[in-house]
């Protein structure tokens, strides 16, 4: 019997310690935070817990600086901004000068570097809306990549229906930036919503994409120099060697140049055109999100195309740029261009408004989506 009492009065000790403790810090399972709080009128408010912080601040791609927060009494740190334009826009919070995502937010932005949330600002008009039509699926793989020698993630997303039919599609290889991962077109971009969107509208052909991981594990070169064809190359065989006879192997999609594309934003745009450019009797479809090549590297890797502009019209149906004004690649972007006015090669391009984002690859996702596979 004492040794009953002694084992209660031990378990009611530790009852009343964790009493005690969650008392004094609060129950780490409820977040008394809500965030981010959007009105219809525009305003947006982010808030964040951090009593013994003492700065706390809020970077936001929707403002062209940071902001201070104001703490209250409870040690919950608060601003309202007012956004004018919905869209989905990356945030982070800077806490005494450590970036971190919202901890009350769970859109978070996938990525090797930074860490950021997503704020999405409600807009019925937008592709990115998710709408009362049929939906496709967005399956997580894992192929063996004998170029890096690993394992490798890869996501494919697959059009409504592909399940209960047995024709084989049309595929669009979806490649990611910088720091980006396998995920970020799906998570960020909305790839798999605005496909759904523009296929049920008969804006876009339905078509598998498939989302690789874009980092080769040896470092990324700026785009201007030399090296990073190195680089490219690397992807190149990847994606030809590993990834696309993993893709035709397990998926239903048409194997021929006709009825593959291949587009990417920032260092994916890179890839991308220079994986095109080098394997012109594998693509017929090609866009560049934010990227360019160099004159040098198109004069040294691709010449038989650059001095050859109707070759490269018979292989190629479409030569895409997309680019934002306020770029820090716009002008590289805009040389490359020039480069292939000179040579009298043919392309489309859409300059717009803003920077190297997100909102920008996903409105030059949206324009090509449309014109994939389409004579």
């Amino acid at each position: 019997m004492i040794g009953i009492i002694k084992k209660l009065s031990t378990v009611a000790y530790f009852a009343f310690l964790f009493c005690a403790i969650t008392q004094a810090q609060g129950n780490p399972w409820n977040n008394p935070v809500v965030s981010p709080e959007v009105s219809s009128d525009g305003n947006v408010t982010f808030s964040i817990q951090a009593p013994l912080a003492k700065a706390v601040e809020l970077e936001g791609q929707f403002m062209a600086e940071k902001k201070a927060l104001i703490k209250d009494e409870k040690g919950i740190w608060r601003i309202t901004v007012k956004i004018e334009k919905p869209d989905i826009y990356p945030y982070s919070f800077f806490v005494d000068g450590v970036q971190v995502s919202d901890p009350s937010n769970i859109l978070l932005f996938p990525n090797e570097r930074f860490k950021a949330s997503l704020l999405e600002m409600p807009d019925a008009a937008a592709l990115y809306t998710v709408n009362d039509v049929p939906h496709g699926r967005v399956t997580y793989c894992t192929y063996s990549s004998d170029v890096l020698g690993m394992n490798r993630p890869l996501l494919v997303y697959t059009p409504a229906g592909y399940e209960k039919e047995n024709k084989s599609y049309p595929v669009l290889y979806l490649v990611s930036g910088t720091t980006d991962t396998e995920e970020t077109w799906f998570k960020v971009g909305r790839v798999n919503t605005i496909l759904d969107n523009l296929i049920a509208s008969g804006k876009a052909e339905p078509m598998i994409v498939v989302m690789p991981y874009g980092y080769m594990m040896n470092g990324t070169p700026m785009p201007s120099s030399p090296s990073a064809a190195d680089m490219y190359a690397v992807f190149a065989k990847e994606l030809t060697g590993c990834i696309i006879p993993f893709v035709e192997a397990n998926y239903r999609v048409k194997a021929e140049a006709e009825s593959r594309a291949i587009a990417g934003f920032s260092r994916g745009g890179g890839q991308s055109l220079f994986t095109a450019f080098s394997h012109l009797d594998k693509f017929a479809w090609l866009a560049s999100y934010s990227a360019h090549l160099t004159p040098q590297v198109m004069d040294t890797h691709f010449s038989e195309y650059m001095n050859n502009p109707s070759l490269l019209k018979q292989r190629l149906n479409l030569l895409w740029f997309g680019i934002g004004k306020d770029d820090f690649l716009y002008q590289d972007v805009v040389r490359n261009l020039n480069y292939f006015d000179e040579k009298k090669i043919q392309y489309k391009s859409l300059l717009t408004e803003g920077g190297h984002t997100w909102m920008n690859a996903r409105t030059y996702l949206a324009e090509t989506l449309q014109l994939f596979f389409k004579k």
